[in-house]
């Protein structure tokens, strides 16, 4: 499978098991599934593997794999509850139908989503950056430049570099996932809003993985790599 098509597949993927976290937490959420419950299953690969073929006549069709993808799905699913998101043990069943435009203080509670992103730390931040300095200075080598300090900073002021660096190590994080590598908690989920997020700290509305962004974040840092460093 060449990369482009690694890549894709990986996106679909995520796509899928973020779907079926979804689903999980609303489930528990309606009471349809124990909060202890959900906790067990998704504890780890072998736990995730057996519930999704358990149940996977219950599962909402664009949030389960094929069969030839399981392995690499579990991976995603419960490799972003470890790393990324949690399950929180506070969650509250819905509140009833008629209850449920309140803004009181109890309906607020009942709304409280039930899979919730980790709080980033400075540790997550500081890992991200590491991540993002390797994967520069790999994909460097790979058009044969080497970058110094100051080309880095150079790069690294613009923006759109920054973003398309962001993108770009959030892919190689997702195909090590795939391929069965494990990464340092909080570093997906700072990479992330490195690029889904905006300056000011909110998320971009609507956005969406995709694969061609990606590729055209691979191009971007490619023409500014070229353009910036002498050949070998």
């Amino acid at each position: 499978m060449d990369q482009d098509a690694e890549i894709q597949r990986a996106v679909d993927l995520q796509e899928r098991s973020y779907r079926l976290l979804q689903w999980l937490g609303e489930a528990v959420r309606r009471g349809f599934i124990r909060s202890e419950d959900a906790h067990a299953f998704t504890a780890d690969l072998g736990s995730a593997a057996a519930w999704i073929r358990r149940h996977r006549s219950d599962l909402p069709a664009d949030a389960q794999p094929t069969a030839d993808d399981l392995e690499a799905f579990c991976r995603l699913f419960v490799g972003g509850l470890q790393d990324s998101l949690y399950l929180a043990d506070d969650a509250a069943p819905s509140p009833p139908a008629n209850n449920r435009r309140c803004g009181c203080r109890q309906c607020r509670y009942w709304q409280a989503p039930v899979v919730r992103a980790r709080h980033l730390r400075d540790g997550d931040r500081r890992r991200a950056d590491r991540c993002m300095r390797a994967s520069l200075d790999e994909f460097a080598l790979s058009h044969e430049r080497v970058l110094e300090d100051g080309q880095v900073a150079a790069l690294m002021r613009e923006i759109a570099v920054r973003e398309a660096l962001a993108l770009h190590a959030y892919a190689e994080v997702l195909l090590q996932r795939v391929r069965g590598a494990g990464s340092a908690v909080g570093v997906p989920l700072a990479l992330w809003r490195r690029f889904a997020w905006t300056e000011t700290g909110t998320a971009k509305r609507g956005f969406r993985l995709q694969a061609a962004a990606i590729h055209a974040a691979r191009q971007l840092l490619a023409q500014r790599i070229v353009a910036i460093a002498p050949p070998l």
